[in-house]
């Protein structure tokens, strides 16, 4: 099976979605997800740091590999607010993995995809605010395997009966993976107003 996978590359939970070439939105049997939570090193561990990115690098290396080493692969756009203290460390992550993948590992450049697109491929219309939760209601709505914790408070009840397994940087991959799909050419989850 080929798929078109998407990472959230965050420095705390790094996650991935695959899905398949000719996936039919909603049937989430057959989507692929991972998390990674590696350990934290003390802010002023370099040393700790450079490991964690080397650790989140093999990882995203292994999920390209476990789904075939695709023609391409997807990842979501930094997004800084300017006073965001982590942005150069984030930014760093990103390009380690990139140089591994693109340099080390000879695989394609990736797509970049701005998380703001990709959620206006799912939702239609993106709210102003709240828009990560937004994307979890709608997931959580249609049946993705999403924590309800997330949603706690804001849903009324699921439409369907899902498993409490996707996280917030889940979601955030699983949206860059279908966006990514739609570009390849395959069908796409799109809820239009958002429910």
């Amino acid at each position: 099976m080929k798929y078109a996978i998407g990472f959230d590359l965050s420095l705390t939970a790094p996650a991935a979605v695959a899905l398949p070439l000719d996936w039919k939105p909603g049937d989430w049997k057959n989507v692929r997800f991972w998390l990674l939570k590696p350990p934290a090193p003390k802010s002023d561990d370099v040393a700790g740091q450079l490991e964690r990115y080397a650790a989140i690098s093999q990882w995203a290396w292994d999920r390209y590999v476990e789904v075939g080493r695709p023609a391409s692969y997807a990842v979501e756009a930094y997004a800084f607010s300017k006073n965001n203290a982590s942005a150069s460390k984030l930014m760093e992550l990103g390009g380690i993995v990139r140089l591994n993948l693109y340099g080390a590992q000879q695989c394609p450049l990736p797509v970049v995809i701005a998380a703001s697109s990709a959620r206006k491929t799912l939702l239609g219309k993106v709210p102003r605010t709240d828009q990560k939760l937004a994307v979890q209601v709608a997931l959580y709505n249609v049946g993705a395997p999403l924590d309800p914790k997330l949603v706690e408070g804001h849903v009324k009840r699921p439409r369907y009966a899902t498993p409490d397994t996707w996280e917030e940087n889940v979601c955030d991959a699983f949206v860059v993976a279908n966006h990514f799909l739609g570009e390849l050419g395959g069908t796409v989850l799109t809820l239009g107003d958002g429910t």
